[in-house]
Order: C-alpha cells, then structure tokens, then sequence
C-alpha cells in the first residue's frame, strides 16, 4: 500500500491512496507523517472517518493559511530526498 502526492518545502499534499493489502495505506499515511518535520504539514485535502481514525483534523483557513505558509518555508524533508 502507499500514498502519492506533491511535496513543496514542508507541505505533502495527498492525491490518493491506494492497498491491495487491508489497511495498508493507512500504515504507509502514518509512516510518512512520522517522516515530516514537526513544522511540515500533511494536507489530506478532506476530512473522512477513516482519516479521522489516523488523526487528521480540520482547521479554520486562517490556520491553515498560517500552516502553509510556515511549511512552504521549509527545506524539502530529507525523507523525500532521493
């Protein structure tokens, strides 16, 4: 299983995800939030149960606005280095 979307700076941006394995996006979701720093940001794009389940929250678009514009600042995590 795995995610894939667009990283700029501090910000991931998912796209989708996609398992043949149960549950196996949810493991490769919560190993890359492991991955970002503390002042990244994990943008699921929407707020599901199942999101909700690995901890993904909504913010007001102040918040996130404020978010994004501390994580574009940021160096691209090593973690997506390669």
């Amino acid at each position: 299983g795995g995610l894939y979307g667009v990283a700029i700076g501090g910000l991931f941006a998912g796209e989708s995800m996609f398992h043949r394995e149960t549950d196996a996006s949810k493991v490769a979701l919560v190993g890359l939030a492991e991955r970002l720093d503390v002042d990244g940001l994990l943008d699921v794009q929407w707020r599901t149960p199942h999101l909700e389940s690995l901890g993904a929250i909504s913010v007001a678009r102040v918040t996130y606005l404020e978010r994004l514009r501390a994580a574009l600042s940021r160096p691209l995590p090593l973690a997506f280095e390669g």
